[in-house]
């Protein structure tokens, strides 16, 4: 675990420079990297340093890719530049969503399965023989997965696809489910993974089902 953590730490830290310089900022603080190393907790940042190692990522400057993904996706950003605070701000739900990634690349290696990155409204798609089993939804803190579960499940027993969803978060992933029929959802945060199985009953929209995705 150590060397990963390390190879992520001084890629980080190039990832930083490479902003800076061409942002024309400067260095930040070692506060700067002791907050990134609070909220961003050893085990994540050690599977960063795995994806890092494997080439499961792919970064190049301050931007990034991943393996397997088509050409045209990407680069994605590790910051995004705010010009009053003059530091890099990072795009915290990239790193969680990366190493959810870089976890299942890992685990899934020469089964079959096909991932993809920021998939329309998913954040990951599982597929197998070009059909989609399993929606996964990233957040960064475990406080907002609750909400957007429960929002999700409102939508459980009847589903306008013709009402408005601008802004509605809940309503987008809801009509996402009933439009392209996942076999499985995942929501998950750092500490929290929500896994259900999804029915589709005759007298409802759908059904989440607390369950365990078999990625076997």
């Amino acid at each position: 675990m150590k060397d990963f953590l390390a190879m992520f730490e001084s890629s980080f830290r190039e990832w930083i420079q490479s902003a800076c310089k061409e942002w024309n900022y400067p260095s930040p603080s070692a506060d700067f990297y002791s907050n990134v190393e609070a909220r961003l907790p050893d085990g994540l940042r050690a599977m960063l340093g795995l994806g890092l190692k494997k080439g499961i990522i792919l970064a190049s400057g301050h931007t990034f890719t991943l393996q397997g993904l088509p050409s045209f996706k990407g680069p994605y950003n590790w910051f995004s530049r705010y010009t009053t605070a003059q530091t890099p701000s990072l795009n915290w739900e990239y790193y969680i969503q990366v190493a959810e990634f870089v976890r299942l690349s890992n685990a899934l290696d020469g089964k079959g399965y096909t991932l993809s990155f920021e998939d329309n409204l998913m954040d990951i798609g599982i597929y197998k023989k070009g059909r989609l089993l399993v929606f996964l939804e990233a957040k960064e803190k475990a406080s907002q997965v609750p909400g957007l579960l429960q929002g999700i499940k409102r939508y459980e027993e009847h589903l306008d696809l013709l009402e408005k969803d601008r802004g509605k978060d809940p309503l987008r992933k809801a009509k996402y489910i009933v439009k392209h029929k996942p076999g499985y959802f995942c929501i998950f945060a750092i500490g929290v993974h929500r896994e259900f199985r999804i029915d589709y009953p005759d007298d409802k929209a759908f059904k989440l089902c607390e369950d365990m995705i078999p990625l076997v």
